[in-house]
């Protein structure tokens, strides 16, 4: 059976470890979840870790001390070890992932000269090996200690020791995706350089390690290096306590977060360290942490806007692992450790869905140790405050009714949602918006502290419009004050070929209010406004009936006046004008028959 299969086969899973918290919150941090994997006589050590996915793969090594491969751990997340991939002779040290891959950088140790060599390496999500690469950066040691991965790209640091004034150089290695080499620098300084972590941000990469004089173990200083996303040095800077100052962990967020490890300060032999740089290298503020003993930060990562660093406290029952939460202002909010026996002690953190995940070491002896991996979950108290009862909260589904209501929740996203309307007759209370300025119902909401919202109300009036003829608008809920519009259309209906419905006014219990069509009102109460009509003559049809009744007695004038004209006699024409002799006879014919007549 193989190391590795040792290392399987001794899974332990240890849960419910009592936890010692210094610092009493309103908020709760629990543990919730504890694995040791190896054996009383096994040699596994935890390096680093990483979440993808609905897994954590841990990274370090495994096997005997005399003979330790390098290991690869996928554990899902309810603590279960699915799988593990082993290599040559050596250790993982960092582990990072582009949100496909894995990624693992570390070192491979050899019986000749160079003594260590760095060794690069990709795997699946299945821990299916898809490249390795090894580097030799000198003829002596030679290892990568950190990689980030990002945009497709693969950053790797470590340093290379050679011979003479040089003692040790920074190294940065940049990759493709598929292990190609981009380019690789070297950044020589004299003395010791020791690169222990990186991040990146803004097509920048911040190096972080220790840097100390040649020939001497007593003045460490603490180092910081930005470099360009081409490898071009953009700035140095170093810490220097006095004393012996370690930077261990880099996180860049608002600034440059370092943690590590000083006896410059503090209150006994090392205490850990926790500084915030600003980006062109000031360090802004600085805390220590620590007893009489030796403490040391080891690892940090910010989630939700917190510090989250962990390493080990020595106390009188020995080393122990330990969890600090910090404001980003430095600001202590907490600390917590593990009661495990003999020398224990963090080395990894990373942030997963308001889930801290931390992976450490339980050392036996020299030669024995065991890797630990734990969770640890902030629940913070949401509480919905409302006017009156009857009113109902809901945190991802689950409800609650009161006039106040609180919740457990992580620190991921959640979505609340509050009554929208509680309902007296034809009165309402109308969800307005949240104390904090939201106007969102449903809304969603990440927690970094326990939180009290108030969820304002308007009351509203519902207006009921009602009309039995044409179309009645402006019916709805209003909010008490505002301005409602009520309107009819058409206010004028055809009723018969006489007569017309006409609108005559808004009737309110039994009331006219308004004989407008259109009409406001301030909305005081509840109001149900019904339309009334009267019936009038048709003004079109009446003037239709008086054009006929002109027109018909116009058409009888002129026939009447032509028949008339038709009865008077036309005269007969002239006789011809007679000539003379005619007109004599005539006249005395007429003369004549005159005188005989009256005889």
């Amino acid at each position: 059976m193989g190391p590795a299969a040792r290392t399987a086969a001794c899974l332990t899973l240890l849960a419910c470890l009592t936890l010692m918290v210094v610092k009493v919150y309103p908020e709760k941090t629990l543990q919730t979840s504890l694995q040791i994997i190896g054996g009383e006589d096994d040699y596994v050590v935890f390096n680093d870790l990483v979440v993808l996915g609905n897994a954590v793969y841990i990274g370090g090594c495994s096997g005997s001390f005399e003979n330790h491969v390098w290991t690869v751990w996928k554990i899902s997340l309810d603590g279960k070890l699915v799988s593990y991939v082993s290599g040559e002779k050596g250790y993982v040290m960092s582990i990072a992932s582009d949100g496909l891959r894995i990624y693992v950088a570390g070192l491979l140790e050899h019986d000749d000269f160079p003594k260590t060599t760095g060794f690069l390496a990709a795997f699946n999500m299945d821990l299916e090996k898809t490249w390795v690469k090894e580097w030799v950066g000198s003829s002596l040691f030679s290892h990568f200690e950190s990689i980030v991965a990002q945009d497709g790209v693969i950053y790797v640091a470590g340093e290379a020791q050679y011979f003479g004034e040089r003692a040790t150089d920074v190294v940065l290695h940049k990759y493709n995706a598929d292990g190609s080499l981009l380019w690789e620098k070297t950044f020589v300084e004299a003395g010791y350089q020791k690169a222990d972590s990186m991040a990146m941000r803004n097509g920048k990469i911040f190096i972080v390690g220790t840097t100390t004089q040649y020939g001497s173990s007593v003045n460490v200083d603490g180092l910081l290096l930005v470099v360009d996303e081409n490898g071009s040095k953009v700035n140095r800077v170093g810490w220097d306590g006095g004393k012996r100052d370690f930077f261990s962990s880099v996180k860049v967020w608002d600034g440059v977060y370092v943690c590590g490890y000083t006896d410059s300060y503090g209150e006994g032999n090392l205490d850990g360290l926790l500084l915030k740089i600003d980006f062109s290298g000031t360090v802004l503020w600085w805390r220590t942490f620590g007893g009489p003993g030796d403490d040391s930060l080891v690892s940090l990562c910010i989630d939700n806007g917190k510090i989250h660093a962990v390493g080990h406290v020595t106390s009188t029952v020995g080393m122990l692992p330990l969890y600090l939460q910090y404001g980003l202002n430095g600001t202590l909010i907490g600390n917590w450790t593990l009661s495990i026996d003999l020398l224990s002690s963090w080395t990894g953190v990373y942030p997963a869905d308001g889930v801290i995940h931390m992976v450490g070491n339980n050392v036996r002896s020299l030669f024995r140790n065991r890797g630990i991996y734990a969770k640890y979950v902030t629940f913070y108290r949401l509480t919905v405050n409302f006017p009156d009862d009857g009113f109902w909260a809901s945190l991802d589904g689950e409800n609650k009714t009161g006039r106040s209501v609180s919740f457990e929740a992580t620190g991921v996203e959640h979505r609340l949602e509050a009554s929208l309307y509680k309902t007296i007759g034809e009165t309402r209370m109308a969800f307005s918006m949240w104390s904090d300025g939201a106007a969102d119902n449903p809304r969603f909401i990440r927690l970094n502290k326990d939180i009290a919202l108030e969820a304002f109300y308007r009351v509203e009036h519902h207006v009921d419009v009602s009309s039995e003829l044409g179309e009645a608008s402006g019916e709805g809920w209003y909010a008490e004050g505002s301005t409602a519009t009520v309107t009819v259309t058409p206010s004028v209906i055809p009723k018969d070929f006489f007569t017309n419905h006409v609108f005559d006014g808004w009737v309110e219990n039994g009331r006219k209010v308004s004989s407008s069509a259109v009409y406001s009102f301030i909305v005081t109460k509840p109001v149900r406004l019904k339309a009334s009509w009267r019936t009038e003559p048709n003004p079109v049809m009446l003037i239709f009936i008086g054009l006929i009744a002109v027109l018909l007695a116009v058409a009888f004038l002129l026939a009447f006046l032509t028949s008339r004209r038709r009865r008077v006699p036309i005269p007969p024409p002239p006789p011809p004008p007679p000539d003379a002799h005619s007109i004599g006879f005539t006249w005395l014919e007429a003369r004549a028959h005159r005188w005989l007549k009256h005889v």
